[in-house]
């Protein structure tokens, strides 16, 4: 069993031509105090984060905080793996201890942080070059989602998660192809609210979302992520559907008995593998890295090393608050305290901090996903912290993943501002 372990490691390092002593630096490096950090603070996000592994809130991680442009910490705690999983003779999965540790460049299966990174950013480049309308209905783009009375639903509203339809629906338990999915939502699904009456977080709206993109552009939500966001900026590690070798220093999830295998690089969310991988919901992999490079665009207000994305307009647009305190209320419990942006979540006025991660200013923004992925961006502060884990791994319910995000974000919070950070406690 140990020369098998010691020559999957072997074969890892060799595939995946990458170096434990080597890892890309996509900004250059400063100490926390040269650009006015508490480095106590910086250490105690990483420290207490470190805790929480040995608490079992999740097998490891990887975080990055950047400030002025510049990296002020990037490091790797825990594991990637720490099962092996497989199917028993009576049908069971098994798990076997077998320790992988997490590294800088591990790859991550980011979940529902596609939806503001690769999703919003295809729907407002589509909105920037004029063919794309977001106060536009959904059905003048695709015109058999306006049966079941749905016609009146706008983009805006998709993109808001305002629009009326369900939060989410069992795809996977009865098709396997992407056109069939659509037809389901087309055909048989009701909206379940009046639009605009309350946000209710869907991944159905991100569906259709990720659909509108491959309809106006003629091209699969993969195909133009990569030529048009991921490509231009250097993202080397960020894509749908990824390859053999970057699939083997991807953190694995959890054991599919539908599919019989580990899902190490095979999308863990299961309605995006019903759709072959790809969706404006969830499907992406992405590194602390290349997201560092992708928040460093937007705290540069659409630009990266003499790479324009967007127009400064189009970035402002996007990060303008979208629904009144009303529907907010009404809506999803755990975004009651976080506004409503473009495809993103803006911090409220309390700069309220706790499982769901932030920073502390009003134009803070972010995302977190399901698999234990979260980014925030604070432009007040010219700052961007990252945590990416697969607290998911080896089984979901074991995860606790809001106290992975409270350990990093509370502690980055208060590097930046100190004590005076306003806590929700458990």
């Amino acid at each position: 069993m140990l020369s098998r372990r010691i020559a999957y490691v072997f074969l890892f390092i060799c595939c995946a031509g990458i170096s434990f002593a080597e890892t890309p630096n996509p900004l250059p490096w400063a100490n926390p105090w040269d650009v006015g950090l508490d480095y106590e603070y910086v250490n105690a996000a990483f420290s207490d984060l470190a805790g929480e592994v040995e608490n079992k809130s999740g097998p490891g991680g990887v975080g990055m905080i950047i400030k002025d442009g510049k990296i002020v910490a990037r490091r790797a705690v825990g594991n990637m793996q720490t099962q092996m999983m497989s199917r028993g003779s009576d049908g069971d999965i098994v798990y076997t201890p077998a320790q992988q540790p997490m590294m800088e460049m591990t790859i991550f299966d980011m979940a529902s942080v596609t939806k503001a990174v690769a999703c919003t950013t295809s729907i407002m480049l589509l909105v920037e070059r004029g063919q794309l309308d977001l106060d536009a209905t959904v059905a003048s783009y695709i015109p058999t989602f306006g049966a079941r009375a749905k016609d009146q639903v706008t983009v805006r509203q998709l993109i808001t998660h305002t629009s009326g339809l369900p939060a989410w629906f069992p795809f996977y338990t009865l098709f396997i192809d992407r056109q069939d999915v659509y037809r389901q939502i087309d055909e048989a699904l009701s909206l379940s609210y009046k639009p605009g009456d309350k946000r209710i977080y869907s991944d159905l709206g991100f569906i259709m979302l990720g659909r509108i993109v491959e309809v106006i552009s003629d091209e699969r939500l993969d195909v133009f992520t990569r030529d048009n966001i991921f490509e231009p900026l250097g993202m080397e590690d960020t894509m749908y559907l990824p390859d053999l070798q970057h699939r083997l220093r991807t953190a694995p999830t959890e054991y599919d008995l539908m599919r019989d295998k580990e899902l190490k690089g095979i999308v863990h969310d299961e309605n995006t593998r019903a759709m072959g991988g790809v969706s404006g919901h969830a499907g992406l992999y992405s590194t602390v890295n290349d997201l560092a490079i992708f928040a460093q665009m937007l705290l540069n207000k659409g630009e990266f090393n003499s790479v324009r994305i967007f127009k400064e307009e189009t970035i402002d647009l996007m990060l303008k608050r979208q629904i009144a305190e009303g529907p907010r209320k009404k809506g999803s419990g755990f975004l009651q305290s976080r506004e409503q942006l473009i495809g993103w979540w803006g911090m409220d006025d309390k700069l309220t901090l706790h499982g769901g991660g932030g920073l502390p200013s009003t134009s803070a923004f972010g995302h977190q996903g399901f698999t234990g992925t979260m980014i925030w961006v604070d432009p007040e502060h010219n700052c961007a912290a990252i945590l990416l884990t697969n607290a998911v791994h080896p089984k979901r319910a074991e995860a606790s993943k809001p106290s992975l995000f409270r350990a990093f974000y509370i502690n980055v919070s208060k590097a930046l501002v100190g004590e005076k950070v306003n806590i929700l406690e458990p």
